[in-house]
């Protein structure tokens, strides 16, 4: 996944992994005062969505809304726009599909979050025994 200047809007609030994400919401109808509505956010905080709103380039006017709204029950709203503030521009796309993946986690697992997925993907891991036998120095670190 990119994260190109944060422009391009989330269709849906996919994992890191990048699926979901970035599909059917870039251009058209994100960007608050541009003639095609508000951003999802503001869609469905009942608000005006003006040209300089934090989450109209993250959330589409379509889907945007429906994956807010995990985000704001979450977290809230203006936890949010803070923390997306203190983020320098070029990153902010990636910590919004992370920040919709944790909510959307939360959601489903309210004790554990995404936590119960790393720890299954760690079992599967653990559990198929082809994957044992690859040595480590052949294993890529993602850092």
């Amino acid at each position: 996944m990119s994260s190109g200047g944060g422009s391009s809007t989330l269709g849906g609030c996919g994992g890191p992994s990048g699926s979901g994400s970035g599909s059917g919401g870039v251009g058209g109808g994100g960007l608050g005062g541009g003639g095609g509505g508000p951003c999802g956010a503001c869609k469905f905080l009942r608000r005006k969505c003006v040209s300089e709103c934090i989450f109209a380039p993250y959330f589409d006017s379509e889907q945007g809304a429906a994956h807010f709204a995990a985000v704001h029950k979450v977290f809230g709203a203006s936890n949010v726009s803070k923390l997306l503030l203190q983020i320098p521009a070029h990153k902010r796309l990636d910590a919004v599909v992370t920040i919709c993946y944790e909510a959307q986690a939360r959601l489903r697992d309210p004790v554990y979050g995404c936590v119960a997925h790393i720890f299954a993907l760690q079992q599967q891991v653990y559990m198929h025994p082809s994957i044992h036998h690859i040595p480590m120095d052949r294993v890529k670190s993602p850092c």
